[in-house]
């Protein structure tokens, strides 16, 4: 699912006029998407994505932390309720780590120098609806991907694919349009 679900939101940004690089490895992390855009003032437009596409979620975007999993005696995925505070915390963690981490911000100035990045998380359904609350306040823009969707399929331009989401999206088209 979730190499799908990249495929469909590198196909949104390149035909919104991102380049895309998908899947920058760097240590044991991984990056999902890199799409950057130069505007016709000169000025470029980075976008570091995060895709976390769940349909039936049981668990939290964002993991325990590790005091708190050491703390509580459970893994970090655990999907056991949480307090509002851990909620915050563990999503403000996960922010960092996704994004603002020193590796990240590394990994990408090696990529496009001097880039002032914007951060983006692409989800489907979640949990918790207050973990994308922490997100935003934290500098992340959440993208619902019902919407991306509605996106692609809307579209009357299809001239321009740019990666293998292409046939997906016009799947997607197809099914949102009127019969023939």
């Amino acid at each position: 699912m979730a190499l799908l679900a990249e495929s469909l939101v590198e196909e949104w940004l390149n035909r919104n006029r991102f380049f895309t690089i998908r899947g920058i490895k760097h240590g044991l992390a991984e990056i999902d998407l890199l799409a950057i855009r130069h505007e016709a003032d000169t000025s470029v437009i980075g976008w570091h994505v995060e895709v976390q596409v769940s349909f039936r979620p049981v668990t939290y975007i964002a993991k325990l932390t590790d005091d708190m999993a050491r703390v509580l005696k459970r893994v970090r995925t655990n999907a056991s309720a949480r307090t509002p505070d851990q909620i915050e915390t563990c999503a403000s963690e996960w922010v960092q780590s996704k994004f603002k981490a020193d590796a990240k911000a590394k990994a990408r100035e090696r990529l496009w120098p001097h880039v002032q990045w914007q951060y983006h998380l692409v989800h489907a359904r979640v949990r918790e609806r207050r973990e994308l609350e922490v997100f935003q306040r934290e500098g992340v823009a959440c993208h619902s991907f019902r919407q991306l969707l509605a996106d692609l399929s809307r579209r009357k331009d299809h001239s321009f694919s740019g990666s293998a989401g292409g046939d997906l999206a016009e799947i997607v088209s197809y099914y949102n349009s009127p019969e023939d």
